[in-house]
């Protein structure tokens, strides 16, 4: 990347060395205990998620995007500066499980399974079809971990069926003609971050021509005028904008793109897409942000019109998380200090709003007014992965800003 003098914009690299010396203190001390003391399930394999705000189980069911979540953080954290071979133990442990009881005939997953692994179902509400993803990229963080052929097997063929599920879900049915072929901007995201973590322990698997396929994807969701990434678009490319669904912004997923597609231009330099990525974050973040109460807002409106789904209510642990690290990697790329500002905004707002000072860990959602609906630290979808993900990520990019790369 570019070369950095010794001050880093208006930073010195002791800026980054005492910001990574807090995020690092978060997640050995906070973050990775509370998970490796509460979650863990000896007796039967793999983990629990939901747990309460002291880490005790208020639900043994195990919902598989957690269950490849919590393997792919414990052997990124083993492929980290903080290896310790326990982590690539929980990893394994916890993908033996899975595929012992969680896997089907076809090679899928079922969505939900008992403590002891039997199966319960295999949908809620569309939010199977991301199972297949996260074990793709738990199954590549292991290969490169390990170097067995195994997980690299299960990983491309995992990366297949959800490639194949998510072209199924946007394709027409002929059955509804009022419809519309939409495509979402969650499905190419998140099939971004399985092909980085796929090419970085497996370069021949992954082409640069695939990855760049999966960006211009992404980059086909936003709005020309507004240079904000939208939700859904339809499948000719035009944006339905007189519907509430075509209006539909979601800050975190747009900013946890360019997170992404900055990981991957870190290693394959690309001053176009570096500068479009820091336009568009700073869209997102223009309207996302909540000027009065600080946070990032979960649903937002593209016109400022109405939204009918409840979250539009809520600041979420994980569009804080993504959107801290999305404005560092911008930083990162630019020096811009007016990035590492807005880093420090949305950081700050996360640890004020949600760490939780008595007990380990963060609570999943910001007071609305006044009062804190949600206690818990683990749920169906709060786990053991945006969190340590960004802390981990933030250090390694701390570290780099430090020694001036």
């Amino acid at each position: 990347m570019n070369s950095t003098p010794s001050t880093i914009g208006n930073s010195s690299p002791d800026t980054f060395s005492r910001l990574r010396t807090r995020l690092t203190e978060e997640l050995t001390k906070s973050i990775i205990p509370f998970w490796e003391q509460h979650s863990i399930d000896k007796d039967y394999g793999g983990f629990f998620s939901c747990l309460n705000r002291d880490g005790s189980i208020y639900d043994t069911y195990k919902q598989m995007w957690m269950q490849w979540r919590e393997i792919y953080m414990f052997v990124a954290l083993f492929n980290s500066e903080f290896r310790d071979n326990r982590f690539l133990k929980y990893a394994q442990d916890g993908a033996d499980f899975l595929f012992r009881y969680g896997k089907k005939a076809d090679g899928s997953y079922h969505y939900l399974l008992s403590r002891d692994g039997k199966a319960i179902s295999d949908s809620e509400g569309g939010s199977e079809i991301f199972s297949e993803s996260f074990a793709a990229l738990a199954c590549a963080e292991l290969y490169a971990a390990t170097h067995n052929k195994t997980y690299l097997e299960e990983s491309l063929n995992a990366l297949r069926i959800y490639q194949a599920n998510t072209a199924r879900a946007e394709a027409f049915n002929p059955s509804y003609p009022g419809n519309t072929c939409t495509a979402r901007l969650a499905f190419p995201m998140i099939e971004l971050n399985v092909l980085i973590t796929l090419q970085k322990a497996s370069p021949e698997s992954v082409s640069d021509q695939k990855i760049q396929a999966v960006i211009d994807k992404i980059q086909s969701f936003r709005h020309p005028e507004k240079h904000i990434l939208l939700e859904q678009k339809n499948c000719d490319g035009s944006f339905a904008t007189d519907t509430q669904g075509g209006r539909l912004v979601n800050p975190g997923h747009g900013l946890e793109g360019i997170a992404f597609i900055l990981e991957y231009e870190h290693s394959h330099p690309n001053q176009q897409l570096t500068e479009w990525c820091q336009e568009t974050a700073r869209a997102i973040f223009q309207i996302g942000w909540d000027s009065t109460n600080g946070g990032i807002r979960y649903f937002v409106d593209l016109e400022g019109l109405p939204l009918l789904p409840r979250e539009s209510m809520l600041k979420a642990w994980w569009p804080q998380c993504e959107g801290a690290l999305a404005m560092l990697r911008c930083f990162e790329s630019s020096r811009n200090d007016e990035f590492l500002h807005i880093f420090n905004m949305i950081n700050d707002y996360f640890v004020k709003e949600l760490r939780d000072d008595e007990f380990l860990e963060y609570f999943p959602y910001a007071k609305t007014d006044g009062i804190r609906e949600h206690q818990y630290k683990g749920g169906r979808f709060k786990g053991f992965f945006h969190i340590p993900r960004y802390l981990l990520k933030a250090i390694e990019i701390c570290r780099r800003l430090e020694n001036g790369q």
